[in-house]
């Protein structure tokens, strides 16, 4: 009997020993000291605890990378201060823009002689591109007609009649009474080198042999005026 009984002492011992160590575990362990847990973070994550999640606004956490964007330059360039547009070109180029040498013009004239513009050389010339058949033609005519007898010797126009026969072109100007000097183009070579492919076309050159002023026809007495004063600024005309 004596045996049964020692064993359940010793049992009961075992028990309170136990439990004893376990109570010191916990006392030593104390509220809140249960450990932290953690999570594996990738580039680029932020760790966060439970701890973290009590912390005032102010203290946010840093990404773990920063990033630099790229500038592009604006393609709308800055404006620049404001210059005078460059004056017309002085050198030799020959064409029929202001500033350009006229092109030659050698044609043969209405009633047997000559119109040569390199003999024309050191006065102002009015060269005028026209045909019989082109109605804004025979109205500006006249006007020419008058303006060059107010000129006098101080400018000479030239009118050039495009691929028409000799026989069209002097009748059409005494039906007018136009006194001018008629240039004969019949192949129409000197309208290909001054471009005058839309008649009438008028050019004023200078006494140097330089465009100044250019004109596309249907134009009146004012328009013509203002091409003169380009070579001529002193012409002293009235409409």
């Amino acid at each position: 009997m004596r045996a049964p009984i020692l064993a359940g002492v010793l049992a009961g011992l075992l028990a309170a020993v136990v439990f004893a160590a376990a109570f010191v575990v916990m006392a030593l362990s104390g509220p809140g000291r249960a450990p932290t847990p953690t999570t594996a973070a990738g580039p680029g994550s932020t760790v966060t605890s439970s701890a973290s999640s009590s912390a005032s606004p102010a203290a946010s956490a840093s990404p773990a990378a920063s990033f630099t964007p790229t500038l592009i330059p604006d393609p709308t360039p800055t404006p620049g201060p404001t210059s005078p547009s460059p004056s017309p070109s002085r050198g030799t180029k020959v064409g029929v823009a202001v500033g350009d040498i006229a092109p030659p013009l050698r044609l043969a004239q209405l009633g047997g002689a000559e119109v040569d513009t390199a003999l024309l050389r050191g006065q102002p010339l009015w060269v005028n591109f026209m045909a019989t058949w082109c109605p804004p033609c025979r109205d500006e005519l006249p006007i020419m007609d008058r303006l060059q007898r107010e000129l006098g010797d101080r400018m000479t126009i030239i009118v050039v009649d495009v691929e028409e026969d000799a026989d069209t072109v002097a009748s059409f100007f005494t039906d007018l009474e136009v006194a001018l000097p008629v240039a004969l183009d019949e192949d129409g070579r000197a309208r290909d080198a001054w471009g005058a492919l839309a008649l009438p076309v008028h050019y004023w050159i200078d006494e140097d042999g330089r465009v100044g002023g250019f004109l596309y026809g249907g134009a009146g007495s004012e328009q013509f005026i203002e091409g003169i004063e380009t070579v001529l600024p002193d012409a002293g005309l009235e409409p």
